[in-house]
């Protein structure tokens, strides 16, 4: 069966308006309050008084200069005015130590028979050797090969040097350090 909707009467209750009283926004708002523009630009005011206030204190506990002068400048006392003393000259003068020259001492504690040695490094097989060898006299060093044996084991050091100076070794040893190894150093006597 169908239904016929359009002879059907509409509610009342729908019509019917509320008897609530509507909130208007503008009626709860405070007429009374002001504004977050003012109260910023007071804020801004009072801490510019404030400054100028201290400013003003400050400058006030500074000698102020006047144009009188003063009674007792008619009649000039004569007052000798005390020079700064300056004691340290002399009393540095007393307290002076003499070091005794030791320079010649450590001059003879160093040896000068020695001559100093870079092991760059050590391989079993000589052609490994030879190749690191090639390289640092690519590299500008003097390079030797030193056989070696060790526990029934053949080892080849390659030894730059010599070095009579700790400042020419330090120079190869910057060099080898380039190259990203790290040497290890030897001092033999000289022959």
């Amino acid at each position: 069966m169908t239904k016929d909707y359009t002879s059907k009467k509409r509610s009342p209750q729908r019509n019917k308006t509320s008897t609530k009283p509507r909130s208007n926004r503008r009626q709860s708002r405070t007429p009374n309050r002001a504004p977050a523009w003012a109260w910023i630009v007071i804020g801004l005011l009072v801490a510019a008084l404030v400054s100028l206030l201290l400013f003003l204190a400050n400058r006030s506990d500074a000698p102020s200069v006047s144009n009188t002068k003063p009674a007792s400048a008619a009649v000039p006392t004569e007052t000798p005015t005390a020079q700064p003393r300056f004691d340290f000259y002399e009393i540095l003068k007393e307290r002076e130590v003499t070091v005794p020259d030791r320079s010649a001492e450590i001059r003879a504690s160093v040896p000068d028979d020695i001559n100093y040695f870079l092991q760059a490094g050590a391989f079993r097989s000589d052609q490994d050797a030879n190749k690191l060898r090639v390289e640092l006299l690519l590299s500008n060093l003097e390079t030797n090969i030193e056989p070696s044996t060790k526990n029934g084991q053949t080892w080849y050091r390659v030894i730059t040097g010599p070095f009579e100076t700790r400042s020419k070794m330090a120079k190869a040893r910057s060099v080898l350090a380039s190259q990203g190894m790290s040497p290890l150093l030897l001092k033999r006597k000289k022959q």
